[in-house]
């Protein structure tokens, strides 16, 4: 048996998750376009539609959510406001903690991001996703999951 052999019938999966994680390493941090008048990184774009699904969630859940520091998330949050595409403001009846939100311009940034990015790739994914019974989905989702959990 080789060294490699361990992972069996699972080799391709492993290096087809391990060809991810090192392309996202290099393209999340990468400012580009997007089709948008911004260059950002894919994570500031995160940033934006994470805030836009409006959970009530403090700044460190988000950062944890999206797998980032809460320092690298608070200096994106800082740039996105310097270009107008964030605000801190208040939430109703809560005058003590600053939230972060989504300004029109941010908005609209991201809607032509998501249109750009579903038809580069995610009409496609999801006509495959489709394929994949609910309960083997939440599998999957456990999988991805559980080794973002362990890099080290």
């Amino acid at each position: 048996m080789t060294e490699t052999q361990w992972m069996g019938r699972y080799r391709t999966l492993v290096e087809r998750i391990i060809h991810l994680c090192n392309k996202s390493a290099t393209h999340f941090t990468r400012p580009a376009f997007f089709d948008t008048p911004y260059k950002l990184t894919a994570i500031q774009i995160q940033i934006i539609e994470y805030l836009l699904e409006d959970r009530d969630e403090n700044m460190s859940s988000v950062a944890q959510r999206l797998g980032i520091t809460r320092g690298a998330f608070s200096n994106n949050v800082t740039r996105l406001i310097g270009m107008g595409l964030l605000e801190k403001a208040h939430r109703p009846g809560n005058n003590k903690n600053l939230f972060v939100t989504v300004t029109p311009k941010g908005r609209g940034l991201y809607r032509d991001y998501s249109r750009f990015i579903y038809e580069r790739w995610f009409r496609d994914m999801f006509k495959l996703a489709d394929q994949i019974p609910e309960e083997h989905l939440k599998i999957f989702e456990d999988i991805l999951q559980g080794f973002a959990d362990t890099l080290v």
